[in-house]
């Protein structure tokens, strides 16, 4: 594995893949754990490859989010992260190098989320499948990890204010993706922690 500066600042921010502490495990009635994939991929510089949902999905519908979903029975976290990636966008455990974890969080949603941090072979085939995945689309890391496209945004909910950080992107083709909400924020955890200045 290559180094360089950007993924040096990554693996800083990371936790270890292992989790003895048990901050995964729900903390909630109902709720169920969950993990998503930050796939880092390197082209001529490291790209954030994310996903657009469908317009028909029952939830979540058109958001732009990382590959994951709920965990299996008897399934380990970090395994839940790949197999999702695999079901929806076709790239297997054999193509990702896992490189740790950011912290558990609980999600609006009745998830306790886990995000894991790998990179992907760029020589893996990226096929959506059409039934979760409208399209996935890559973002370049330098653009993520920059604090002025951060676009602080405050928000009342659960009888409480909360700051939220929307990211909004447009493609070379001039499609404008709003990357926002949970995606957004790990985005966000992921700089604080590795590239906050």
């Amino acid at each position: 594995m290559r180094s360089d500066v950007f993924l040096d600042k990554v693996r800083s921010a990371l936790l270890p893949l292992e989790i003895s502490d048990g901050t995964d495990q729900v903390k909630r009635d109902g709720q169920r754990k969950a993990a998503v994939l930050l796939p880092l991929v390197m082209r001529d510089e490291w790209q954030v490859i994310l996903t657009q949902r469908p317009e028909t999905m029952p939830s979540h519908a058109g958001q732009i989010a990382f590959p994951g979903g709920k965990a299996e029975v008897g399934e380990a976290i970090a395994q839940t992260a790949l197999r999702e990636t695999e079901e929806e966008i076709g790239v297997g455990a054999e193509d990702i190098e896992l490189l740790g974890r950011l912290p558990s969080f609980d999600a609006v949603s009745q998830y306790r989320i886990t995000p894991f941090v790998g990179v992907v072979s760029p020589d893996a085939a990226i096929i959506p499948d059409p039934r979760e995945v409208e399209s996935a689309f890559e973002v370049p890391l330098s653009f993520l990890m920059n604090s002025d496209n951060h676009k602080r945004r405050e928000v009342f909910f659960d009888g409480k204010d909360h700051v939220l950080f929307d990211m909004p992107y447009d493609e070379a083709d001039g499609r404008h993706r709003n990357i926002w909400g949970m995606t957004a924020m790990t985005i966000y955890r992921l700089w604080q922690r590795g590239f906050e200045t």
